[in-house]
């Protein structure tokens, strides 16, 4: 379990990206005939889930900003 929290940790938008393509790819063949607000939400949730992807991916970039080059030498 651990594993798999490290890896949606570090690929949030790999993460987000696949399970919102699995959602809609089994939604339209599950249930074509779904009713627009089921439809809403599920675009509700993957925007909430991009956006978190977003954040997380934002707070590695700060991190990264901040490293000093030294540092990844080993120097």
């Amino acid at each position: 379990m651990e594993k798999l929290k490290a890896f949606i940790h570090r690929n949030p938008a790999r993460v987000a990206a696949f399970i919102s393509s699995a959602v809609a790819l089994i939604v339209s063949a599950l249930a074509p005939e779904m009713p627009t607000e089921s439809a809403v939400i599920l675009v509700l949730s993957a925007l909430g889930l991009g956006e978190y992807a977003q954040r997380v991916e934002d707070k590695k970039t700060e991190t990264a900003l901040y490293t000093d080059i030294e540092d990844l030498d080993g120097e």
